[in-house]
């Protein structure tokens, strides 16, 4: 377990040096009587990592909603557990012989938890169906044309749980609320586009990418003044039916929303089926998903394999997860460390192995953790769990590369406007995290003086605007910094 060393308590905090400290306890001090944060809940904690004394502290035990934080836990125990260079895979198999070109029989192609497949992050937003066209030709490879058959999607290997638990439907309609699966594309995300008429008028939907011919829309969205996207997408996984709520901007005539699927391996099934037109391919007993047919799965070990897609590294998995807060990828990470080491990665599987990947290097006391991204509202972590953490990565050897996925302040990612022009810039690394009422981050601190600081900080429960909590805390991250 990690400890913390602390002295010299002064008010709710501790103070070493007394000419630095005091600016620090002056920020500490503003910041704890802000009235928002006074009628709020925080966790505060700041550790120098070499020397173990405690630089600030405020209620560092007490667990609470962190949102996208919770990405330090499962983005760690990826790099350690799979190792930064391991690859998901998408398999695919025959059940037939092949002649002439012609396959008698089904191909089946089992998804392995790649959410690299068709991923914006890493083909480029419209060259994603690339990968859909590699996965074809690599059959063709194989001298095959026609399938007598079928072609079966098959994501059961990470199972058919859907959303984590505390993930609300208001959520898991759009994009970040998209669940990730045992087969995946385009990060499981769906373009909407609307036309939008005079302010006041009901926008009309006129397109989706990928094509979703089962879509249940429950149109609501009108036309304003407003700039921007100010809709809401809302639905639950498994189910066609979505609600689309809220405010698109007036004259516009393709504007695009950007939302979740509901079934990973059926619109898996639905676009792959639309690529074997456009190439040519004729499968002549359609394209499906196993969990849609209720099917008895083949023994994979007694059929042919004939192709093998791997994606991405996890090491470059890890750092869009951080740099760019991408919650399918962290879910991702967390099912595919639950089927390396379980054999299913499901999220309650990826739950255990969590549990027990934490119980082992610190102290999980009033820990809470219902999914890999913080999306989940049940979540609770404290300003210890975390700092904890961070520490035992600055003792091994996974240091490096989880470091380097992190957003530096004022550079990079998703506080590349904290610090600006301050002295926390360059020097803060660190995941933030947001949600209605919830602010955090965590990560080192690279002071002047060449210190290396462990801190979390976590704000929740405030009525105020972000970029309030945002100003007070990146006060105190410029305090430390310039330590």
């Amino acid at each position: 377990m990690i400890a913390f060393r602390s002295y010299a308590i002064l008010s709710c905090f501790m103070l070493g040096n007394h000419g630095i400290a005091q600016s620090i306890s002056d920020r500490m001090a503003e910041y704890l009587s802000d009235p928002h944060i006074s009628a709020a809940q925080s966790s505060l904690l700041a550790v120098d990592i070499f020397s173990g004394d405690t630089l600030l502290s405020f209620q560092s035990n007490v667990a609470l909603p962190t949102a996208s934080t919770t990405k330090v836990f499962s983005t760690m125990m990826a790099l350690e557990l799979l190792g930064s260079e391991y690859r998901f895979a998408t398999e695919c198999y025959t059940d037939g012989t092949i002649k002439d070109s012609v396959l008698t029989g089904n191909v089946w192609i089992r998804g392995l938890g790649d959410v690299s497949f068709g991923s914006k992050f890493f083909h480029g937003e419209g060259l994603e169906v690339n990968a859909l066209f590699g996965l074809v030709d690599m059959l063709k490879h194989k001298g095959i044309s026609k399938v007598s058959g079928s072609v079966i999607i098959d994501g059961s290997s990470f199972g058919y749980e859907g959303t984590p638990k505390g993930w609300s439907a208001w959520d898991s309609g759009n994009y970040y609320g998209a669940f990730s699966a045992g087969i995946n594309y385009y990060d499981n995300a769906v373009n909407y586009y609307f036309s939008t008429g005079k302010p006041g008028s009901r926008a009309q939907l006129i397109s989706t990418y990928p094509n979703q011919t089962r879509l249940q829309l429950k149109n609501l969205i009108t036309s304003s003044r407003a700039r921007g996207d100010n809709s809401n997408l809302q639905g639950e996984a498994y189910s066609e039916k979505r609600t689309a709520t809220g405010k698109l901007p007036a004259y516009e005539s393709n504007f695009k929303v950007r939302g979740s699927v509901a079934d990973p391996e059926q619109n898996f099934a639905d676009v792959l089926a639309e690529t074997f037109k456009m190439r040519g391919f004729v499968v002549t007993k359609g394209v499906f998903g196993v969990r849609n047919k209720n099917l008895v799965l083949p023994d994979y070990d007694a059929i042919q394999q004939v192709a093998k897609i791997e994606g991405r590294t996890v090491g470059e998995i890890v750092e869009w997860t951080n740099k760019k807060s991408v919650n399918f990828f962290a879910e991702g990470l967390l099912n595919g460390v639950a089927y390396k080491l379980t054999g299913l990665g499901s999220n309650s599987n990826g739950l255990k192995v969590y549990q027990q990947y934490l119980s082992s290097r610190m102290d999980t006391t009033n820990l809470r953790l219902y999914d890999g991204s913080g999306l989940s509202r049940y979540n609770r972590i404290s300003a210890k769990h975390l700092c904890q953490i961070l520490s035992y990565a600055c003792n091994s050897a996974l240091y490096g590369a989880f470091k380097n996925s992190l957003p530096i302040a004022g550079k990079s990612g998703t506080i590349k406007d904290l610090c600006l022009g301050q002295a926390g810039e360059g020097r803060v690394f660190a995941k933030s995290g947001t949600m209605t009422g919830v602010k955090s981050y965590s990560g080192f601190v690279y002071t002047l003086s060449g210190r290396t600081i462990v801190f979390t900080l976590i704000a929740s429960g405030f009525k105020c605007e972000q970029s309030h909590i945002k100003a007070l805390m990146q006060e105190l991250l410029n305090g430390l910094a310039a330590l």
